[in-house]
């Protein structure tokens, strides 16, 4: 479909649409799915908080991605307008990628400080 130029924006908004022209139909599932298992970590991380802040941080990250990821499909496919929404992590557009990296380095820094507090809590009982 890119190739004979039926997409209007295909780095950014159409890019689950390229990647399935050219992987195939399994690579993008694959891509999906790794997105959702990302969502689903970063859901653990938050289950495991102790923080109650720190638990919505990680749902808020969550929901984040799940609501990108979703306008994003769902415009592929034809079944939602066209937002300009990027595909996280995948799509052509600089400061999505920025936001997106900083939100997980905030998910990496609270499953850091939450196993230390786990480590300490151990070592001291």
């Amino acid at each position: 479909m890119q190739k004979r130029g039926y997409l209007p924006e295909p780095y950014t908004d159409f890019i689950l649409s390229i990647a399935a022209e050219e992987i195939g139909t399994l690579g993008a599932i694959a891509i999906l799915g790794l997105l959702f298992y990302l969502m689903w970590s970063i859901m653990e991380v938050g289950l495991y908080a102790t923080s109650q802040f720190n638990a919505l941080v990680c749902f808020g990250v969550t929901t984040i991605l799940f609501t990108e990821t979703i306008f994003n499909v769902g415009a592929v496919l034809g079944l939602l307008p066209i937002t300009g929404v990027t595909l996280p992590f995948i799509s052509y557009g600089g400061s999505s990628m920025i936001v997106l990296t900083s939100c997980v380095a905030l998910v990496l820094n609270i499953s850091a400080n939450e196993k230390i507090k786990k480590h300490m809590e151990e070592s001291v009982a």
